[in-house]
C-alpha cells in the first residue's frame, strides 16, 4: 500500500535526519515507525479490553500503602 503524507517541514527534517543517521531510506523509516506505534497501540487496546472484561477488585490507597510498607 502506498500512502502520501503532508507534514510540517520541521518534522520532515527530523525524520529525514533520523533515517539518514540509521542509514535507511526515509520511506522505510517512516513505515517502520508507523507499524511499531500501531502494534504498540493495538497491544495496549487488547490489554485494556481484557482488563475491562475481567475486572479485578479495587484497592484503596490505604491498602496499597500498607502492602508497599509505607504505613506501619
Amino acid at each position: 500500500m502506498t500512502v502520501t503524507l503532508e507534514m510540517p517541514k520541521e518534522i520532515e527534517s527530523q525524520l529525514l535526519a533520523d533515517a539518514q543517521a540509521r542509514g535507511i531510506p526515509l520511506s522505510e523509516y517512516v513505515r517502520d515507525f508507523i507499524i511499531e506505534r500501531y502494534q504498540e497501540d493495538l497491544e495496549d487496546s487488547h490489554i485494556a479490553q481484557s482488563r475491562l472484561d475481567d475486572p479485578q477488585p479495587s484497592v484503596t490507597s490505604g491498602q496499597l500503602r500498607k502492602k508497599l510498607g509505607l504505613d506501619s
